[in-house]
């Protein structure tokens, strides 16, 4: 049985008026959706800086030894250092008029994965390696990989950038730590 496309078939006035006001419902619908998920995005992306001071706050409250001061100098450092690589490799954002200056790399992913790597070292000190620890190290990664994927997502950074900044945080945190770990 050959299937006729509907715009070909024959339907009265009203019908097809009903279907056009449906498909209009659906479609706005649909948008409405996206625009909503966008606001989120948006909301969450500008969230992250306050979830990354967070977790540095907790952990140093929690740890209360000598490499807690150690880490905020880390952490000022590695922003520094982003700052100072996107000078260097002086790359666009995707959208300039989305967000201007050097995006290479990403100072957020940058920035998160130091905290993440921190978080999850301090997380295998105090318990070891374990199912809860593999839970908590699990969740710091997803929620770390999703707040540098927003910002792809907003166009702010191309995958490129995101993942250089993860990247370059990620090994700029485990070199920070084990110098500190030789200084005290």
């Amino acid at each position: 049985m050959v299937e006729v496309p509907v715009e070909h078939r024959v339907v009265d006035g009203d019908t097809a008026v009903k279907a056009f006001e449906h498909q209009v419902l659906i479609d706005s619908g649909r948008e409405a959706n996206r625009r909503t998920a966008c606001v989120l995005h948006i909301v969450l992306n500008r969230s992250s800086i306050w979830c990354v001071a967070a977790t540095y706050c907790g952990v140093i409250l929690l740890r209360q030894d000598d490499l807690a001061p150690w880490t905020m100098v880390g952490s000022v450092l590695n922003i520094l250092l982003s700052f100072a690589l996107k000078q260097i490799l002086n790359q666009e954002r995707p959208v300039s008029e989305v967000c201007s200056g050097p995006g290479m790399p990403s100072t957020h992913a940058q920035s998160i994965s130091f905290a993440a790597v921190f978080f999850i070292r301090s997380i295998i000190e105090w318990l070891g390696l374990n199912g809860l620890s593999g839970m908590l190290i699990a969740l710091t990664i997803a929620i770390g990989a999703y707040f540098s994927w927003l910002r792809v997502l907003l166009r702010y950074h191309t995958t490129c950038q995101v993942v250089a900044g993860a990247v370059v945080g990620s090994i700029f945190s485990v070199l920070w730590f084990c110098t500190c770990n030789e200084m005290t």
